[in-house]
């Protein structure tokens, strides 16, 4: 059984996400740190030529310092209800201007554009999640399947 504040605003569930069971943000940052002085920018550059098939990559690792920057930013140690989650979500502020728990609450949730790029992220489980919400309620969604 899970907790209610674990509920999303958008209808996923903050249990099942992968950046908070995987602490991405904080392991990007350590790796970031780990890649971003000169003793590696030095190996980056050698590697190859010891190994190009294995190490050619290497020859790219700005790109990679780039991508775990933007990792870094998904840090969340808590979820969305309590305080975490991305900062800026327009679904959050969404809920609290019109005083909701959660899109559940909306009669526009199925059409709603604020919720639209979730979409290819998860390929609509939480509009999906949003229906049982709505229609079952946040105990009968907490005790059984959970999409994300």
């Amino acid at each position: 059984m899970g907790c209610t504040t674990e509920i999303a605003y958008c209808g996923l569930y903050c249990g099942d996400c992968v950046i908070r069971k995987h602490h991405m943000g904080g392991l990007a940052g350590r790796l970031l740190e780990a890649i971003a002085t000169p003793a590696f920018a030095k190996l980056a550059a050698g590697l190859p030529e010891l190994n190009p098939d294995i190490f050619e990559p290497l020859k790219n690792h700005e790109g990679c310092r780039q991508v775990l920057a933007a990792i870094v930013h998904l840090d969340c140690a808590m979820p969305c209800r309590s305080g975490g989650g991305t900062s800026g979500c327009r679904i959050r502020e969404c809920c609290r201007q019109k005083g909701m728990n959660g899109c559940w609450e909306c009669g526009e949730f199925e059409s709603c554009q604020t919720l639209a790029w979730l979409d290819p992220v998860n390929q609509g489980a939480n509009v999906a999640n949003l229906r049982i919400l709505r229609d079952k309620g946040i105990e009968e969604f907490l005790a059984g399947k959970k999409l994300w």
